[in-house]
């Protein structure tokens, strides 16, 4: 790569599994003579990335685990401009595209130039209070959700100021079209090409079924207000993880964020390739091609 700083290998090196994987990686670069420190990541992973951005920049991090791993890494790094990869040890892995047994092939291709950079555009939440405000960046989605199996949440939406509905719903999905293949599929919504400059807008569960998933442009403001909802009823939760419970009374403002996450590719990690791998589709062209 052109960038002649130190490689980052970040995961849990308590887990057997992923130390495996980073003794491949470490014999690979230190046969190519390239530079690296690793970073476990137990307990405590902001703390390992803090100490890997305090020094050099690193020319590549390569994220060892499942998803989840990989946006945690992502989030944490997106203010360092730092490429990233994932080795996958999870379960689908839209993200940690790379399997163990393609670990070695995919670093030499790297060194050799053979890749390309996918620009992912993150999304921002802003949780206003009448007296504060709280922010929460995501690289697949902010979800807004009930927290119980009681009464359905009742959302008011408006889009750049431009009131789109009321509706009736367990909660409600804005995500990125790089989480167009998380949850937002599991709620119906579309697969969209992950760099198409988008967001999207989908209810789970809607109690009126023509309230439908809606693509719009990340250019625009979302906007979020729950009606006549009991205290700790809801809350909103990023990429998967619970961040705050929600009293009733917040507005959720949802943009694009002005951080973007660097994904290095290498040849065969296609998009389509992916879904081909991931959701079972039709493995072979009728013409041969690949």
């Amino acid at each position: 790569m052109e960038n002649s700083g130190k490689f980052a290998i970040l995961g849990n090196l308590d887990n057997p599994e992923v130390l495996e994987v980073v003794r491949d990686i470490t014999s690979t670069l230190q046969t190519e003579g390239v530079l690296y420190d690793t970073y476990s990541s137990p307990g405590d992973f902001e703390q390992d990335v803090q100490g890997l951005v305090s020094g050099s920049e690193p020319g590549l991090a390569i994220v060892i685990g499942g998803d989840g791993t990989f946006m945690n890494a992502a989030r944490l790094l997106a203010d360092y401009c730092v490429p990233l990869i994932g080795v996958n040890l999870g379960r689908r892995g839209f993200l940690t595209d790379v399997s163990v047994r393609e670990v070695r092939k995919s670093l030499i291709e790297i060194l050799n130039g053979q890749y390309k950079i996918e620009t992912r555009t993150l999304i921002e939440a802003s949780v206003v209070h009448e007296k504060s405000e709280e922010k929460f960046n995501a690289l697949n989605d902010i979800v807004v959700i009930k927290t119980n199996f009681g009464r359905l949440l009742e959302f008011e939406i408006h889009v750049d100021g431009d009131f789109v509905t009321t509706t009736r719903a367990d909660g409600l999905i804005v995500s990125t079209p790089t989480g167009s293949t998380a949850y937002s599929l599991s709620a119906g919504g579309p697969i969209v090409y992950p760099t198409l400059p988008a967001m999207l807008l989908l209810p789970i569960s809607p109690h009126t079924l023509t309230n439908r998933p809606i693509v719009l442009s990340n250019d625009c403001e979302i906007e979020i207000r729950l009606v006549q909802i009991e205290p700790e009823h809801s809350c909103i939760s990023v990429d998967g993880h619970l961040r705050m419970i929600l009293d009733g009374t917040e507005t959720v403002k949802v943009r694009r964020s002005a951080k973007n996450v660097n994904l290095v590719r290498v040849s065969g990690h296609t998009f389509y390739n992916q879904l081909r791998q991931k959701l079972g589709w039709g493995m072979e062209s009728p013409s041969g091609s690949k």
